[in-house]
């Protein structure tokens, strides 16, 4: 009796085990209605069903100068503003989820500036098929740059299973200039 009973109490265990770690394997609803990430690299398009999105380069500065609007606009960190150029693919849409993750993980959205959303990307509307160059700003600590990832997506909410764009920045941070003057968004 005392080794079919070892035999079940090992049984159980096993059962046990097998039961915890599937528990840990199975996705939870987070996980299945994250965004899709789409990994790209500065200077090629990243390329998703309904946008195609290139990163150009990154300016950081102390102040932002944006067109028609004075004065420059101060931040107590900095503002890093990403040059890129958006092409729609099948229709009108609105790039209105900007963020970049540092390498520790804290995530900045996108600046709201008084007279930004007139000339940055994300106040554009983008027709299918014609690229658009522009910039967009993100205020946050310059030396946080170095590591940090672009996650751009097409809206903040209800965005299950979505493209996201996840571009790495490199490893190392532009110089920070005084000022960065942005040109207002323009089709190329």
């Amino acid at each position: 009796m005392t080794g079919r009973r070892l035999l079940n109490v090992g049984l159980t265990l096993a059962v046990l085990v097998a039961i915890v770690g599937l528990y840990r394997l199975t996705p939870t609803q987070k996980d299945i209605q994250q965004p899709t990430p789409v990994r790209g690299i500065v200077g090629r398009a990243v390329q998703t069903p309904r946008f195609d999105l290139t990163v150009d380069s990154i300016r950081i500065g102390k102040q932002l100068r944006i067109p028609h609007s004075t004065p420059d606009r101060d931040t107590l960190t900095d503002f890093v503003v990403v040059d890129a150029s958006v092409t729609a693919n099948r229709e009108p849409l609105h790039i209105a989820d900007v963020r970049i993750r540092s390498a520790d993980g804290v995530t900045y959205l996108g600046s709201n500036r008084n007279g930004l959303d007139q000339v940055d990307l994300t106040g554009t509307e983008f027709a299918p098929d014609i690229p658009v160059r522009g910039s967009f700003v993100v205020e946050m600590p310059a030396d946080k740059v170095p590591g940090a990832t672009l996650l751009v997506m097409e809206k903040p909410i209800l965005n299950d299973l979505e493209p996201q764009v996840t571009v790495p920045l490199g490893s190392d941070a532009p110089p920070v200039q005084d000022v960065v003057a942005l040109t207002a968004a323009s089709d190329t």
